[in-house]
């Protein structure tokens, strides 16, 4: 009985790690390069940036109100080229 209770307590615990282990974020960080917004990690959008080539994963809006970048990632910040 000791050995069936220790497998399933065992068990149990892979279990709950596996689930710990979704719960977290999954996808590409701010800044790096993306194809959709289900590649970007939770609060991250795929979009383009202006003189830059390709997608990457930026916080919206890519510039606040105020004129300041929504990120200090310099892939998420438009360039003059």
């Amino acid at each position: 009985m000791f050995h069936k209770m220790t497998v399933g307590m065992v068990a149990l615990g892979l279990v709950g790690a596996l689930a710990a282990g979704c719960a977290g974020n999954v996808g590409k960080g701010e800044g790096e390069g993306c194809g959709s917004d289900q590649d970007c990690n939770n609060q991250l959008f795929c979009t383009p940036v202006t003189g830059r080539s390709g997608d990457f994963c930026c916080p919206a809006p890519l510039v606040y109100p105020s004129g300041q970048f929504a990120s200090s990632q310099t892939n998420c910040q438009p360039t003059s080229k």
